[in-house]
């Protein structure tokens, strides 16, 4: 058989096995690279040269600081201080409680962020008498939009930059300020349309309300201030990178600008280092290595190259129309996948897409994938890994949102979020700034 369909065929059950969701999707990541091995597709030395390990890099040494953040109780500790500083406001909570997800979630992994998030607005909203579902849903769509914001902000911008040359300032200048526009729009939907829950049904417990102290939150402040000057330092140093490269010519590339702080502030834990890097999430790094591996394959045996030149071929006149395919295409596929392993197909696709002559620069391509990668995935609860987690803390909480509520808030926020992103976009490329 030929090995391009071979390398296809893998392709296809791993992404099937993957929505399914039967089989952890690390395991199944993992026998896709393995079958490509099996059945001689490529050598395992091949396989490994198609992990970006650059991403791998950055996504271990921010996974490091966000989760002695997390441990520190830094996430409980914000959200109360908030909750308390907006005197317990079902209306104001409901606007910034949002606005935080939105802003942590584009320097942080967002499954962290919604995993505190969720489990504090279900108390606050019960202490409140009001219903936790619609702001939960509107906490993941701000958080997925705030993601897509900077190159750290979502596990796809890392793929698409990394692989493609981009970096942290390429996403803040373009897609920062389309993100905030598309979150503003979302929010004022969604408070539009769900103002009638924040009636509290019966009066607030005060008591209850005052029991709330945010400084009982902090379970080590001696680790929170070491996590947060680790991830001050991370953060500057993957803006300022590029310039120490070329001013001082010293090596400074994206993994490191993560991975020294994090274990600057591990030496300087001492032995409580050993819970932190317990407590990191390796399944997602694991998932992403087998992932790299899966995509490699089609990029090995040409399969990528012939689905770019039929999109190339198809869009050669037409670039806004490319342009847009990319976006609703992303954003569609990311409602119903996983959105990382179609980050990385894109990010095969678009590198060979650019290739060829008569289409608009990688950069205006990549925005359009980022976008709607990052914020298609508020489609439905399984669009992207922090829905999931807030979908089933919530049912934990035994409160289940369920997907036709979920679907009737986020469907709309989600076409208005896309539709300026789509505008935007256009715009960028008229005036040629992408």
């Amino acid at each position: 058989m030929n090995n391009t369909i071979v390398a296809l065929v893998i392709f296809v059950l791993t992404y099937i096995a993957i929505i399914t969701e039967k089989v952890n999707r690390t395991v199944v990541a993992f026998a896709g690279g393995l079958a490509l091995i099996l059945f001689k597709i490529f050598t395992l030395n091949d396989a490994i040269s198609f992990v970006s390990w650059e991403t791998i890099g950055l996504l271990f040494g921010m996974f490091i600081i966000v989760t002695a953040l997390s441990l520190a109780g830094f996430f409980t500790y914000l959200a109360l201080k908030i909750a308390k500083w907006l005197k317990y406001s079902p209306t104001r909570i409901f606007i910034f409680f949002p606005i935080v997800t939105f802003f942590l979630a584009a320097f942080m992994d967002s499954i962290t962020v919604m995993l505190f998030f969720t489990a504090l607005t279900f108390e606050l909203c019960r202490m409140l008498e009001i219903d936790a579902a619609p702001l939960v849903i509107t906490e993941v769509c701000m958080a997925n939009i705030g993601g897509s914001a900077t190159l750290v902000g979502d596990p796809p911008n890392v793929i698409l930059g990394l692989k493609l040359g981009f970096y942290f300032n390429d996403f803040v200048i373009h897609n920062g300020p389309i993100a905030l526009l598309a979150g503003a729009a979302c929010l004022f939907y969604c408070f539009a349309v769900s103002r009638k829950s924040l009636i509290p049904k019966v009066g607030i417990s005060k008591r209850e309300l005052k029991k709330m102290k945010p400084e009982e939150a902090i379970t080590d402040k001696r680790q929170l201030i070491a996590g947060l000057c680790a991830f001050g330092v991370a953060v500057l140093l993957l803006i300022i990178h590029t310039y120490i490269e070329r001013f001082f010519h010293y090596p400074l590339t994206v993994p490191l600008a993560a991975m020294v702080p994090a274990f600057i502030m591990l030496i300087f834990l001492g032995k409580k280092s050993g819970e932190v890097i317990i407590k990191v999430d390796y399944e997602v790094i694991l998932f992403f290595i087998g992932l790299f591996v899966v995509v490699g394959g089609l990029e090995h045996t040409g399969a990528i190259k012939i689905f770019a030149q039929f999109v190339t071929d198809a869009f050669r006149n037409n670039h806004m129309g490319l342009i847009s395919t990319l976006l609703w295409t992303s954003g569609f596929a990311s409602g119903i996948i996983d959105n990382v392993p179609f980050a990385l197909s894109m990010a095969y696709v678009l590198d060979n897409i650019v290739k060829f002559a008569g289409v608009p620069a990688l950069a205006i391509m990549v925005w359009a994938t980022s976008l709607g990668t990052d914020i298609g995935g508020n489609f439905t609860p399984i669009g992207a890994s922090a829905n999931v987690v807030a979908y089933s803390t919530m049912e934990r909480k035994g409160h289940v949102i369920g997907w036709g509520r979920w679907l009737k808030l986020a469907v709309p926020a989600t076409f208005i979020s896309l539709i300026i992103c789509n505008l935007a976009l256009w715009v960028k490329y008229a005036i040629g700034f992408y």
